[in-house]
């Protein structure tokens, strides 16, 4: 799979994605509701599969994890109805079918393929080099250059089976980490650090671990430490926020102590890498 990627974005300038005419774009709720019609069938993960799907990257809290499909990437069209990203995420124990992404190889210099979205071109970020586990991390965190030279992947989100408060077309959406644990989750629920503390109980213990070692290339001594101090936080995290215990959502007192703690552990993980580095 990375082989392949770092191939594709070797591709010179004339095999990169056409920037093709087409119909005026639809409402954006005539789109999601084209989108779903198209991908329902992928619902069911081995039917993905089946149809040449495999997964890249990590399984990042505020988006599941990525599927892609190389040859709808190498097209060279972007299709609404194929999108060559399908994004799962395993809520209350089951990998769900949460949204789709489009990508297309495109030159440093030029705009994302305006194909018949209801959306600008500033909805699309970009990825450069091999979708690597590192690189992968580090473009979705922002913390790569987007001038970066050659050719690279232009992404777009669409949020067409879970509703995103920020957006159907937003990145993140930190309505997830809410929903795997089964909790309703707020009429805005963004990216502070009641958010990250929910994420990290919600499965993203492995996810930080991997930005703070992206960041900083520890060693493995270091790595290690960073797993234990984020373990000790999700464990006392859990606990803070009644998982395991039937009834209502956690109140704003247990999220505002879950955010606390999570501020102190993320301290404490960067204190435990940059000591004597």
């Amino acid at each position: 799979m990375r082989a392949a990627l770092a191939c594709a974005l070797m591709l010179p300038t004339s095999a990169l994605v056409a920037q093709r005419d087409s119909e005026p774009a639809a409402s954006v709720t005539e789109f999601v509701a084209t989108v779903r019609q198209a991908t329902a069938r992928y619902r069911d993960r081995a039917v993905a599969i089946a149809d040449g799907y495999r997964m890249i990257g990590p399984d990042i809290p505020s988006m599941g994890e990525h599927w892609l499909n190389v040859p709808m990437l190498l097209a060279g069209t972007v299709d609404p109805l194929h999108p060559p990203i399908l994004e799962y995420a395993v809520i209350r124990g089951t990998p769900e079918l949460v949204g789709v992404a489009y990508a297309a190889l495109v030159d440093s210099g030029a705009p994302p393929p305006p194909t018949g979205f209801p959306v600008g071109n500033e909805a699309w970020h970009f990825h450069s080099g091999t979708v690597n586990e590192e690189s992968f991390i580090l473009s979705h965190g922002h913390m790569v250059e987007a001038s970066t030279p050659g050719p690279r992947v232009a992404v777009l989100h669409l949020w067409a089976w879970i509703e995103n408060p920020a957006g159907v077309f937003a990145t993140d959406n930190w309505a997830l980490p809410w929903l795997r644990l089964g909790w309703p989750p707020p009429h805005a629920a963004t990216e502070d650090d009641v958010g990250r503390a929910v994420a990290l109980v919600a499965g993203g213990e492995g996810y930080f671990a991997t930005v703070i070692n992206a960041m900083t290339h520890p060693d493995s001594l270091r790595q290690r430490l960073v797993r234990e101090v984020l373990g000790r936080a999700r464990t006392d995290i859990a606990a803070l926020l009644g998982l395991g215990i039937a009834g209502a959502p956690p109140g704003t007192d247990q999220l505002e102590a879950a955010a606390h703690r999570w501020e102190a552990a993320w301290v404490e993980a960067l204190g435990v890498v940059n000591h004597h580095m």
